[in-house]
Formats: C-alpha cells, sequence, structure tokens
C-alpha cells in the first residue's frame, strides 16, 4: 500500500514537468509577421517597440526604425538596409527580436518583417495619429503637345512640354529625357526641350521646341519622362501621355486655268478675254506667271495677255482680262501658260481659247441684187400695158 501511494506522488511530480518542459519547448520556437507600416506607425510585441520613423532614400532602399523596450533598456534608431536582417537584443535566435524592411513602397510607405520568440506572445500594428502638417512630396504633372491636330509633310510643328508640382514639396534636379529624335520629323530648334531645375509647390514651367514632318504615315507619339528628386534627394519620375497622329502626304497648289472669249469679230472689231485663275490645292501657289501666244500670229492683235501674281492662296481664285483686235480674218487660237512654284518644285497649267475674226461686210452688194428685181418687175408692167390695149 505504501509503494502505491509513492507510486502516485511520482506521477504526479513527473507530469506537470513535461507539461513545462512542453511549453518551454514550444515558447523557443521563432516565428514572423509580416505588417505595411506608414511613417509614425509602429509594431509591438512582448516589451519591445518598432517604430517607423521616415524613409530615407527610396532609391538607395534605406528606411529609419526606431527601436525600443518598455522601461528604457533598449532605445535604438537605426538607419535600416533593404532586405537585410538587423538583430536587437540578439535577435529572434536568442532573446530579442529581428527586423527586415522586405520593401519600399513609396517615400511614406515600407513593408516591415518582424521575426521573434513565440513566448513573447502575438505581434500587433499601432496606427498613428497622422500630423495635421503637409507631407514634403513633390508631384510633377507632365504634358506634351503639338500646336496642330493635322499635319503634313513639310508642316512644320511646335512641341510643348508643361511640366507643373502639383505636390506639396519641392522638386528639384528636374531633367525631362525626351525620346531620341523621331525619323519623320527634322528637329529645327529647342530640341532637347529644358525646364527649370526647381519648382516649388504649385509652380510651373514649359518649353517649347519645333520640328518639321519630313516623312507621311501614322506614328504614335511616345510619352516623354520628366525625372525630379524630393528634398530628401529621393529619385520620382513622371510622364505625359502617349498620343496617336496621321502626317499627310506633302500639301501641294492645284492651279485651275479657266478662259472665256468674247464671240466672233469683225475685222478691226474689238473683243475681251477674261482669265480665271483657281487654286483648288491645299498649299499657296506662289511666283505665277502667266504667258501666251496666238496662231498663227499675224491677224489678231493681243494685248495685257500677260500676267504676274506673289501669291495664290488655297480655295481662292484670281481673275484679270486681256483685249484683242481682229487684223484679218480667220480662226485663231489663243495658248496660256501658267508657271508656279507649288509646294513640290515648279508646276505648269496650259489652257487655250479660240477667237473667230469674220469677213468684211459690203451693204452696197445688196443693192447689186435688188436691180434684176426692178427690171423684172417693169418688163412685167410694160406688158401688162400691152395687153390692156
Amino acid at each position: 500500500m505504501r509503494q502505491l501511494i509513492y507510486l502516485v506522488l511520482l506521477i504526479m511530480l513527473l507530469v506537470p514537468a513535461q507539461a513545462s518542459s512542453s511549453k518551454s519547448s514550444n515558447d523557443d520556437e521563432t516565428t514572423y509577421t509580416d505588417f505595411t507600416l506608414g511613417i509614425g506607425d509602429r509594431v509591438e510585441v512582448g516589451e519591445y517597440r518598432a517604430e517607423l520613423i521616415e524613409i530615407q532614400s527610396v532609391r538607395d532602399g534605406l528606411a529609419v526604425m526606431r527601436i525600443s523596450k518598455v522601461g528604457g533598456a533598449l532605445d535604438e534608431q537605426r538607419a535600416l538596409l533593404q532586405n537585410s536582417a538587423n538583430n536587437f537584443d540578439g535577435g529572434a535566435e536568442g532573446d530579442g527580436i529581428t527586423i527586415t524592411v522586405t520593401d519600399i513602397l513609396d517615400d511614406q510607405t515600407a513593408k516591415v518583417r518582424l521575426e521573434y520568440k513565440e513566448g513573447l506572445g502575438t505581434a500587433h500594428r499601432r496606427t498613428a495619429e497622422k500630423s495635421a502638417t503637409v507631407l514634403d512630396k513633390p508631384n510633377l504633372l507632365v504634358q506634351k503637345s503639338f500646336d496642330k491636330s493635322q499635319v503634313s509633310v513639310g508642316d512644320e510643328v511646335k512641341v510643348t512640354v508643361f511640366v507643373k508640382n502639383t505636390g506639396s514639396g519641392q522638386a528639384m534636379n528636374i531633367n525631362p529625357e525626351d525620346m531620341p529624335p523621331l525619323p519623320e520629323f527634322s528637329y529645327i530648334a529647342g530640341y532637347p526641350p529644358k525646364i527649370k531645375d526647381t519648382l516649388d509647390p504649385g509652380e510651373s514651367d514649359s518649353a517649347i521646341y519645333v520640328m518639321s514632318a519630313v516623312k507621311e504615315g501614322s506614328l504614335r507619339i511616345p510619352a516623354i519622362q520628366v525625372k525630379y528628386t524630393d528634398t530628401k534627394k529621393n529619385v520620382r519620375s513622371n510622364s505625359s501621355e502617349p498620343f496617336n497622329i496621321l502626317i499627310a502626304p506633302k500639301n501641294k497648289a492645284d492651279l485651275r486655268l479657266k478662259t472665256t472669249a468674247s464671240g466672233p469679230i469683225q475685222i478691226n472689231g474689238q473683243g475681251k478675254l477674261n482669265i480665271s485663275l483657281s487654286n483648288v490645292g491645299k498649299a499657296s501657289a506662289t511666283r505665277v506667271e502667266v504667258s501666251g501666244d496666238v496662231k498663227p500670229s499675224d491677224g489678231l492683235q493681243v494685248t495685257d495677255l500677260e500676267k504676274s501674281f506673289f501669291e495664290i492662296l488655297p480655295e481662292t481664285e484670281e481673275n484679270y482680262s486681256a483685249n484683242f483686235v481682229g487684223t484679218k480674218a480667220g480662226n485663231y487660237i489663243i495658248l496660256l501658260r501658267v508657271s508656279y512654284e507649288g509646294g513640290d518644285g515648279a508646276q505648269i497649267q496650259e489652257g487655250k481659247a479660240e477667237v473667230v475674226v469674220l469677213e468684211q461686210e459690203y451693204k452696197y452688194l445688196y443693192l447689186l441684187l435688188i436691180i434684176p428685181v426692178i427690171i423684172i418687175i417693169a418688163w412685167i408692167y410694160r406688158r401688162y400695158r400691152e395687153y390692156k390695149y
């Protein structure tokens, strides 16, 4: 009986020990939790506190965090490099914690991994009370535009690059990076565009460059990217929106020549030749010269046939008249030749008009036809008198 009592007591002593050993073993296991922290947010586990102070550099992957412990046994502010583990109080393998910045989303947000022993409890995120102060965060609005919605080969185009700081911080080291020159254009002046080095919040600047279309076809105008930094030297960039344009064939002038001559004239009679020059093309006709010849050259005298015009605009016309006098009967052809510059080298347009000069009419010839009629009438009357008696 006494032995039985000793056995029960021994079992009662061993069971708590085994439970304690199992619990201790679980407490020694390492776990981790991922958090997304904004500036001022912190995570807590056990007596440890880890607060995100600032994003020192998005480009270099540096974030500053403050690690502390209740009671003041630990209070350290450290710059953490992205994807580099940082141990505190021996790290998660010891009795402390390990913190790793796994990703920096922007200059206000980072992803943080906290490693710790399960015995410390459950990790929690505490959101900071947002400060009413304005964040130092620049943001550039970038626009790129043409001054023409329709472009033809040979047209000059003004390209405007507009940049405005719509953010709350100063944008520095501004550098517009336009695409390499496009083969469809010839760059005339102002390329590459230049923007002010620094823009304060609300401030804007623009640059203009000029180019000429040299090749027809459909083209997508690429975006222009503008790089800049904030006051903490974090590199940022914004881009314009790309857009499509159609480069049409080169505009040309197209002169149409129309002539209208007055009806047939008598010898020594006068007439007019009305001449009309209409530009039905899409470009101006310049250095317009009108000349002409008469076939045959003898018998019709034409004056004011030659004419010059400095320019005839698209969808307009010029009119003038030439005078002619017939000196010999016959059919005559007035040949016209119009030369001009029409946007694609020298052009020639030809036309003609027909003029008829009639023979001279003599009115006394009609009297010769009346004499036989009078003789016949007189003879008939004489015969009538003779038969009457």
